[in-house]
């Protein structure tokens, strides 16, 4: 499905490969190219800036995620794209390593338990009741029954 995040992406990639070399465009197959031309959105619009770098450009996350993607299976050779994975599952493992961190179970249910052992130190207000009001009572829940 293409949504149009991933339409304008497609117009920011197509302003890219036209101000990209053409060694470079040639490593990246044509029906890719023609697959993004064809889904790119007639009403977005991208100015590529040719004084800025690449990384410099006001790009789309998606957009980002893509020029990886092309860069990964398309301009890598073998020992660079080996590299570039390595380094992606470190950046992954610990973005998990700060997620099980946060939110880890074991800390969660002990926080719990010390929240439980607060409540329990707390006086409790008993609420006094009078001998005719308790009798009042009991005659009403009697009838409502």
């Amino acid at each position: 499905m293409i949504t149009k995040e991933l339409s304008e992406s497609a117009v920011e990639i197509n302003a890219i490969f036209d101000n990209m070399n053409a060694e470079t465009l040639k490593q990246i197959p044509n029906n890719f190219k023609d697959f993004l031309k064809k889904i790119s959105s007639k009403t977005y619009s991208f100015q590529y800036d040719k004084s800025k770098k690449l990384e410099e450009q006001q790009l789309l996350p998606k957009t980002k995620g893509i020029i990886a993607l092309i860069y990964r299976d398309y301009l890598c050779d073998e020992i660079e794209k080996q590299e570039y994975i390595e380094n992606c599952n470190k950046v992954l493992e610990k973005i998990e390593q700060q997620k099980y961190e946060m939110y880890n179970p074991n800390n969660m249910f002990i926080e719990k338990n010390n929240v439980q052992q607060k409540e329990e130190i707390l006086p409790t207000v008993y609420k006094s009741e009078s001998l005719i009001r308790k009798f009042l009572n009991k005659i009403k829940n009697i009838f409502i029954k």
